[in-house]
């Protein structure tokens, strides 16, 4: 019995991971490593449910839930964090940009260019 089981699921599993992996795939906006990785969590669960029963399916399929959130989470994160470094660095150009543009505002009267260059000098 358990031999005819396997080869069921041999087949079954191929078909329910393309399956499920395209869905994914277009619920989760084209990430394909979600939706491979989604396509491996349902053809586990479909094994476990074949060898295990209901509960090693649903433990399979937690543990998979889980998987897939963290890694949801990791690429939020990562999308947050070009974001702030986007905005860092164009605070940063911003930046030098009005001190080049004060610079070249104090330096623009040639009789202010002594006034105060750091140096001390005796007239």
């Amino acid at each position: 019995m358990i031999p005819a089981a396997l080869l069921a699921t041999l087949w079954f599993l191929p078909t329910v991971s393309a399956v499920g992996g395209f869905i994914v795939a277009l619920l989760f906006g084209g990430d394909w490593t979600e939706a491979l990785l989604a396509a491996a969590v349902l053809a586990a669960s479909v094994l476990a449910l074949r060898l295990l029963g209901l509960k090693g399916a649903l433990a399979v399929l937690a543990a998979g839930a889980v998987a897939i959130a963290y890694r949801r989470g990791e690429r939020s994160g990562a999308a947050r964090q070009i974001q702030k470094d986007k905005a860092n660095a164009d605070r940063a150009v911003q930046r030098a940009n009005e001190a080049r543009a004060d610079a070249d505002r104090r330096n623009a009267d040639p009789r202010r260019l002594r006034d105060d260059d750091g140096f001390k000098r005796r007239d």
